[in-house]
């Protein structure tokens, strides 16, 4: 399998644990963030639930770690009244409640001082090996893998040398032994860098935490149980496996260091518990520690790899491009390490290593949250991509309420910032009523793509629930539904008092066109709400058109945030001017440089592809055409006004001054699959996606100068997917959007197209040589021909006659679990 020859590598320790070491205040306007956490730059390891990062330096190396369901469960102190904040740049309304890390399990190991650090991850067993180097070339070697089937981390030890190893275990908020950076949750240290009363701590109420030692055991347990909505609490025990009865293990021995002779090895192992999970966390962790033996390790370690063999047989592609063959599988390692919990998803930023995560760590439901589940239900790894549902359905008797008592209608309003188990982090809505719906497109293709309909049940009070709101919400003006104060992405009191309230946003229109499509097959599929189809596609039908004209037409309208000292216009060729565009929003703000919203309808909208009217099409190609020119434009324009502000060449590599479309910091992870679906050239999106990856991509998936997390996680990955196979349309095509002359070679398995089918195909010189189909429904399959003007023959799996077909789009009956394999009539395979 391609898995196989696919790692991670990390040269040296990571340099943004805990904290993650980029500003997202804006310069100190939102205040809230100031000193706030951000994703990290270290290897991470998981099972879905329990998650853990490998960091320190090499006298240090240490696991940093936690589980997804433990969060400090306090929703936001006005969350019963959603806001649309005047005051919302320094003072948002969240509490907090954020997602928590338990701490860190510390290794001392004094002869590895000053030697180097090297760590690799091996995607296919899901296992990282950190090798320290002394100058003498002397190695200790430290195994770490987080069992896929219990929430244990198993720390393994070889070296080259006598040495000793202390271990001890630190709380987030303690300093030392590898970490300067911490949270002040008690209110000591207050300073000016640290907004008063805006930090952890003095917010809400204090964690007890308890650490205790013994028996050569490290234990404890964090918790969180004032001003909660929910009390949590993560107990954890750490030790060197030991070999005799435990019973005979002198508790009152508190010695925690390891003593390694030259060749020897020696198994460290760190069971956590969750009140989520297990009525006594603390004690079932440390029973656990005290009791697991060699054959226990051996035991979870085969469950370890039959798990991740499992996961990559599903699916698997191979490319002629190892760099990007590499970050496909990268980020689908990190998936399924991050994300496996139906009940808990992980957090906007994968991991929690810091008291004080931006954005308070939550499900943020504008696009953050829904996008790193896009790729995973084609590559059929539904385990992973269906927790994304959980905050959404945990939340809906609240949001009902509050659509009555603000709109005055029914339906489910969401407001932007989630947590788990129907807490609100976040209470903002700022402007926009689009977030819900959005988040029922992830369900819609869920259910597309598999038509599942025990699925469908569970998610379908949601998205009645979505329905009922559009239907009330939506104004009818001559036989045209218009979409009402919804901004295409977050507004302030401010900047709704300078421009007014926005109406007809793009990306809601094409939400809305694919969600009311799709809300009658579901209930006919489930035999519910006959009655409301009619007019469910009587809006999908009747919608407002999306906002379009030309660059030239909008050189004087607001920009949907102050971005830039120069105007569009002046960034483009002249022969682009005239060209249309779609436009942010028909009444309010027409474009963004920074944010490229006007590609939402495309993807994750997926009401605008290759089967489209030309017309509809070519604007669409505009659209994502003119982002990138002026990207390219506005990165040399920032990068030279730079050169001449400081007399000097910049340190930063000119790559990073580009911004707004392939490289957007926002929308990078949705903007390149828009262009894909759209058609646009595919060596100009191949090349963005390997610079980006050359220039930004960190070796754990994320992105250097991107604050944002596992939202980055879809970017190659959905890329490349829908560059292989599109099917969203209901016609399956075949490498329709590929670099065929500069990569002639690739191949797939596995995917999953609408309808219940499954897909392989090859590509080899340029040339399709064969396409196999199964179809898991029994239906219909539409392929477009994968040898244009040239006949298909057709094999049947079932022993049927052989066909040839011809035409543009090929029609195959399958039955249901029957395989097709179709080639180029008269070519010899």
């Amino acid at each position: 399998m391609t898995i196989e020859r696919n790692k991670s590598v990390f040269l040296t320790p990571p340099v943004a644990v805990p904290d993650g070491n980029v500003d997202v205040s804006g310069g100190g306007r939102w205040k809230i963030w100031q000193n706030a956490g951000t994703k990290i730059d270290a290897p991470i390891l998981g099972n879905g639930d329990l998650l853990a990062a490998v960091a320190g330096n090499a006298r240090y190396p240490q696991l940093w770690f936690s589980t997804n369901d433990f969060w400090q469960m306090e929703s936001a102190a006005n969350w019963e009244f959603f806001h649309d904040n005047s005051v919302a740049k320094c003072d948002p309304a969240v509490g907090g409640g954020s997602p928590r890390p338990i701490g860190r399990m510390v290794f001392d190991i004094p002869e590895m001082e000053g030697a180097q650090w090297h760590t690799e991850q091996q995607f296919s067993t899901a296992t990282t090996v950190t090798t320290l180097t002394d100058k003498k070339g002397k190695r200790c070697f430290m195994k770490s893998w987080a069992a896929a089937v219990e929430n244990i981390l198993v720390i393994e030890f070889e070296t080259e040398k006598d040495l000793e190893i202390e271990y001890d275990f630190y709380f987030p908020d303690e300093l030392g032994k590898g970490c300067e950076t911490a949270a002040d949750i008690w209110g000591y240290g207050e300073s000016d860098n640290i907004q008063n009363g805006m930090f952890v701590g003095l917010v809400t109420g204090k964690p007890l935490q308890v650490k205790k030692i013994g028996g050569g055991i490290v234990s404890g347990y964090r918790q969180f149980s004032d001003y909660v909505d929910m009390p949590v609490k993560a107990g954890f025990a750490g030790c060197f496996l030991k070999e005799q009865n435990p019973d005979k293990i002198d508790m009152r021995d508190r010695n925690t260091c390891k003593k390694l002779k030259k060749g020897e090895k020696a198994i460290f192992v760190l069971p956590v518990r969750s009140w989520a999970k297990c009525s006594r966390p603390y004690e079932y962790a440390f029973s656990r520690a005290r009791w697991i033996n060699g054959e226990n390790i051996k035991d979870l370690r085969e469950r370890h790899l039959a798990w991740w063999k499992k996961f990559w047989s599903v699916s698997e592609i191979s490319l002629d491009d190892p760099i990007i063959e590499q970050r496909y599988y990268l980020s689908k390692y990190m998936l399924a390490s991050l994300s496996r919990d139906p009940e808990y998803p992980p957090n906007i930023l994968g991991i929690s290593t810091f008291d004080r995560p931006a954005w308070n760590g939550n499900y943020k439901i504008n696009y953050n949250h829904q996008s790193p589940y896009l790729n995973l239900m084609v590559s059929g790894h539904f385990a992973q991509s269906d927790p994304h549902d959980a905050p959404y359905l945990k939340l809906m008797e609240i949001s009902d309420e509050m659509c009555k008592r603000l709109l005055k209608h029914d339906g489910l309003y969401y407001p932007l910032g989630l947590g788990p188990h129907g807490m609100v982090s976040e209470a903002l809505i700022l402007h926009m009523k689009s977030p819900a719906l959005h988040g029922a497109l992830n369900m819609i293709f869920r259910y597309g793509i598999t038509e599942d309909e025990d699925y469908a049940e569970k998610v379908y009070p949601f998205l009645r629930g979505v329905a009922d709101f559009w239907e009330k919400d939506l104004v009818l003006r001559d036989g045209v539904y218009h979409v009402t104060g919804d901004g295409m992405h977050e507004r302030t009191e401010e900047n709704i008092r300078e421009n007014g309230e926005p109406e007809d946003p793009v990306n809601t229109l094409g939400y809305l066109k694919t969600f009311f499509s799709w809300m009658p097959r579901i209930s006919e599929a489930l035999n519910l709400d006959a009655e409301k189809r009619d007019k469910w596609r009587t809006i999908s039908e009747n919608l407002a058109p999306y906002p379009k004209g030309t660059v030239r037409d909008i050189q004087n309208n607001p920009t949907l945030w102050k971005e830039v000292d120069v105007k569009l216009e002046e960034l483009l060729p002249e022969e682009l001017l005239d060209k249309e565009i779609f436009y942010d929003e028909g009444i309010g703000g027409k474009w963004s440089f920074h944010f490229p919203g006007n590609i939402m309808q495309i993807y994750p909208g997926s009401a605008i592809g290759l089967g489209s009217i030309p017309e509809e099409l070519e604007v669409a190609r505009n659209t994502v055409h003119i982002h990138a020119m002026a990207e390219n434009a506005l990165g040399k324009y920032e990068y030279e006004k730079e050169c001449r502000k400081t007399g000097t060449v910049p340190e930063k590599n000119q790559h990073f001054y580009k911004a707004g479309a392939f490289n957007a910091s926002n929308l990078s992870c949705l903007f390149f699959t828009a262009a894909v679906r759209v058609g646009y050239d595919p060596d100009i999106i191949w090349n963005e996606m390997k610079d980006m990856i050359l220039q930004r991509g960190l070796p754990n998936g994320f992105l250097k100068e991107n604050p944002h997390g596992i939202e980055q996680l879809n970017t190659v990955t959905d890329a490349i997917q829908e560059m292989m196979m599109q099917s969203y349309e209901g016609i399956i095509r075949i490498f329709p959007v590929w670099p065929r002359k500069n990569h002639p070679n690739a191949y797939f398995r596995g995917f999953r197209a609408w309808g219940g089918f499954e897909v392989d195909a090859g590509l080899k010189n340029g040339v399709i040589e064969q396409v196999t189909v199964l179809s898991h429904k029994g239906h219909i399959c539409k392929i477009e021909n994968p040898w244009p003007g040239k006949p298909v023959k057709i094999v049947y799996e079932f022993g049927r006659d052989d066909e040839i077909c011809s035409g543009k789009v090929i029609s195959i009956n399958l039955h249901k679990e029957e395989k097709a394999i179709l080639t180029e009539e008269g070519k010899v395979q």
